[in-house]
């Protein structure tokens, strides 16, 4: 198989398992033959990542580099999810109502 360059082998990545919901993982020596390269240097990873990026999925590894995902990237905004750390806002600031006029007769 002949070296594929970055933008290449992410175009195929999205034609092979870009129906995959829930993403795929390849190892290091899968991600060597299908891609046809002897090393896996990081700006390739970094390439793949950017070129998949503008379809919507990402790219990265695990701390040893053994393993590679393709996933796809999130569409919703964090604020946008309850976050349920978050410390309820409270504050000693009160606001104060006018006193309300009492009318007497006579």
């Amino acid at each position: 198989m002949s070296m594929k360059s970055a933008k290449e082998f992410a175009l195929w990545m999205i034609d092979r398992f870009g129906n995959q919901q829930d993403g795929v993982y390849l190892e290091r020596d899968d991600l060597k033959k299908l891609s046809g390269r002897q090393a896996l240097r990081q700006d390739f990873i970094a390439d793949v990542h950017f070129e998949l990026t503008r379809h919507g999925l990402g790219f990265v590894t695990d701390t040893l580099k053994e393993k590679y995902y393709l996933f796809y990237l999130p569409k919703t905004y964090w604020k946008d999810v309850a976050d349920r750390y978050q410390q309820p806002t409270t504050t000693n600031i009160h606001s104060l109502e006018s006193p309300k006029k009492v009318k007497l007769h006579q």
